[in-house]
Formats: structure tokens, C-alpha cells, sequence
């Protein structure tokens, strides 16, 4: 479900396909925020994404709510994980439409857009963390690992493109994880491979909530973009996780030394696909000079 004016933090889309939380081993696991009550932790995004398919996928179907750290909740309709191209924006259809070879979709959910690559025949491997929402892609003929993005192994390699869709670049989580996953995605790829990333630019977010919430990460040396959310379904909770909107002078930032260069950045309002490219990392071993040693040829 789209914010219409943008303003309401982070929109119904910013907060895009969250993160979620793998489902507890018990289920007696309780969490608790010094502002808020203790909440039952389990597969919220999940349990929401599977109703909603049980009924068709229909408007209204289903809800799950977004709660950030600070109280402010907004309400998406389940539903949007169902749709077709013809009702993203512009820029999630030019990320479908680039993906090429072999597709990780990180954060796949219940499987929006791996199964629209699917049906240009693109084999594409979808990771998800939401065992809910990973059953419902698998019931759509998508190929799920059931994992987080820092969980990902070198082994899985061999990627022509990384799609993060649905303001997925949101799951690089904060200034301090992302430049890691951001290598971490360099190393499964291909040498000529590419990360296709939709996000949320937070300077085009002018809401008094957002002005807030920023200034108080700037005070905390944060990134302004940076949120703290959980997904609400009912009286279960998931885990609180990080979720980084980050402006693409921000993203161009991050990815210094990864092995990834920002080429390009189509915006659509305050949404924006990043196109990242591979490039050679520095040697981290010096010369005898005592310099860099020159970017090694990506394998």
C-alpha cells in the first residue's frame, strides 16, 4: 500500500519488504522495549503474507504493521505482495526489467518479482528469512533459501544480478553492516555481475516524525536514514531489526571498497533504483612501499 503523499515515515513502501526474523525455536520467546509491552516473537510478516495468499491475494486481505522504536506504526495491506508490474512504480518494473543471468533476490518475501523473472525465464534463487513467507513463494514455483542476507555463504556464487527490490537496499540495516554485506553480495557474484537496489531517498521525506527521528539519530552518530522496526501481525511481533534508507550519495559511500561502484540512479519521487556495479578491490596487503597494492582482477 503506497503513502500517496510520501510523507508518512518511510511511506507504506519505504518500509518495503521488511527484514522479518526467523521464526523462534519456542515458542515462548517475548521481547521487550522499555516504551512497550512485552510481545510474543514469531513469524508476523509471515503469518500476514499467508493470509493474504489463502485469500487470493485480494486488496484487503490482510494487514501487517510496521512499528518503529519510537512508537510511529503504519499499516500495510498484504495484498501488494501479490501484484503485478502494471501497479509498482517505475523504477521496481526497470529493476525486473534489467535483471539478467542468474537472479538472487534478496528478500524475495512471497515471491513479487522472482516470479515475474521466472516468466522471462531467468533462473532465480530467492533468499528469505520469513519461513511463512518463503513457503507461500515456494507454493509459487520459486526456488527459496530460508535465510537472512548475513547468513549467505560464498558457496551459493555465480550470480549475474542482485536484486534488492521493494526498498530491499533497507536490509543493508546500518553505516556499520553495510559496507560488509555489500561485499558479502560482491563475492557472489559474477566478475561483470550488478546489484539492481530500490530504495527510499530520506532527504525527500520532509514529515515532522521523519525531521524528529532524524536529528536524533544525527545526535546519536547514526545515519539519519537509519530505523529501528519490527513487523506486527495481531499480538505476535518479529524481532526488532535495522532498516537503512539511505540517500544515494549516502549508498555511493558505503559501497567505497566492497567491490561495487554506483553507476547509475533512476529516480521516480522519493524512490530511486541504485545500479551498482563490480569493480576491483584494493590488496589489502601493502607494497614494499608501503602503498596499496592494485586492485586485484575480480574472479
Amino acid at each position: 500500500m503506497r503513502d500517496e503523499n510520501h510523507e508518512t515515515y518511510a511511506s507504506n513502501e519505504a518500509a518495503g519488504r521488511p527484514a522479518g526474523s526467523r521464526p523462534p525455536a519456542t515458542a515462548d520467546r517475548s521481547s521487550r522495549r522499555a516504551h512497550g509491552p512485552v510481545v510474543p516473537i514469531g513469524d508476523a510478516f509471515g503469518n500476514a503474507v499467508r493470509r493474504a495468499w489463502r485469500r487470493g491475494g485480494a486488496p484487503g486481505a490482510a494487514h501487517e504493521v510496521i512499528e518503529r522504536d519510537d512508537g510511529l506504526l503504519t499499516v500495510h495491506d498484504s495484498g501488494r505482495y501479490f501484484t503485478g508490474p502494471a501497479e509498482w512504480n517505475a523504477v521496481e518494473r526497470l529493476a525486473v526489467e534489467e535483471a539478467r543471468g542468474r537472479v538472487l533476490d534478496v528478500g524475495c518475501g512471497p515471491g513479487r518479482h522472482a516470479v515475474h523473472m521466472r516468466a522471462r525465464h531467468l533462473p532465480v534463487l530467492g533468499v528469505e528469512p520469513s519461513a511463512g513467507a518463503a513457503a507461500v513463494a515456494r507454493e509459487r514455483g520459486v526456488e527459496v533459501l530460508e535465510a537472512r542476507l548475513d547468513e549467505l555463504q560464498p558457496d551459493l556464487g555465480g550470480f549475474d544480478t542482485v536484486l534488492l527490490g521493494g526498498q530491499n537496499l533497507g536490509l543493508l540495516g546500518n553505516r556499520e553492516q553495510a559496507p560488509q554485506l555489500l561485499a558479502l553480495l560482491a563475492d557472489l557474484t559474477t566478475a561483470d555481475g550488478v546489484l539492481l537496489g530500490v530504495g527510499i531517498d530520506p532527504e525527500r521525506l520532509k514529515s515532522p516524525e521523519h525531521a524528529r527521528y532524524a536529528d536524533a539519530n544525527r545526535a546519536a552518530g547514526r545515519l539519519p536514514g537509519q530505523q529501528r522496526f519490527r513487523v506486527r501481525d495481531g499480538a505476535v511481533a518479529t524481532d526488532w531489526f535495522d532498516y537503512l534508507l539511505a540517500s544515494p550519495t549516502e549508498l555511493e559511500q558505503l559501497a567505497v571498497g566492497t567491490g561495487w561502484t554506483l553507476a547509475e540512479v533512476t529516480e521516480d519521487g522519493p524512490h530511486y533504483l541504485a545500479r551498482l556495479e563490480r569493480r576491483g578491490r584494493p590488496d589489502p596487503r601493502p607494497t614494499r612501499g608501503g602503498a596499496p597494492a592494485p586492485a586485484r582482477p575480480e574472479s
